[in-house]
């Protein structure tokens, strides 16, 4: 009997190893199914990865030929297209046109008006920092205006020195910025 019981205790504590590890597999399979599911919502919602398309959403403009030829997308609010245009052109009065009333009074209270803003938009250029490729992100609307989100490649003073920078404009309920950060 002493041996009938041994043999059965090993073979019951293989099945149980055996159980073990295929339910640890079953589980670890479940848990990367699970993240992989979990990254594609992810990347969905986020809009992490950009993918080619025909239509004007997320349009960008690059290269030195597109400086004077950016177009806003069908999407992109007209001020943000104006300020991101005199941005890439130097020209300060479609900046400041761009700006809602209390924005530019809120400017001038400091100093800045559009002499002074064509001055920077001047020396900027000198320096060879100009705008290379710009991306229309989206928006989202808020209570009395909305906010929309760009993504700007711009080249610096050494060849191939390019800095992509987050721009996220706050445009009052009449469709001019009233913030940029």
């Amino acid at each position: 009997m002493r041996v009938k019981s041994t043999l059965l205790n090993r073979n019951t504590s293989n099945w149980d190893r055996q159980s073990g590890v295929s339910a640890i597999r079953r589980r670890g399979l479940i848990a990367a199914a699970f993240i992989v599911v979990a990254g594609v919502i992810a990347v969905s919602t986020f809009n992490l990865v950009s993918f080619p398309t025909s239509s004007s959403r997320g349009r960008t403009s690059t290269g030195a030929s597109d400086v004077a030829s950016y177009q806003a997308s069908d999407t992109e609010p007209n001020a943000t297209a104006s300020y991101i245009r005199g941005l890439q052109t130097g020209d300060a009065k479609l900046v400041w046109d761009a700006y809602s009333n209390r924005a530019a009074s809120d400017l001038q209270r400091r100093g800045v008006n559009i002499d002074e803003t064509q001055r920077q938009l001047d020396q900027s250029r000198q320096n060879g920092n100009m705008i290379q490729g710009v991306n229309y992100v989206g928006a989202y609307p808020i209570p009395n205006g909305s906010m929309h989100f760009y993504v700007i490649s711009r080249a610096g003073r050494t060849r191939g020195d390019v800095a992509y920078v987050p721009y996220v404009f706050t445009l009052d309920s009449t469709g001019k910025i009233e913030r940029i950060d």
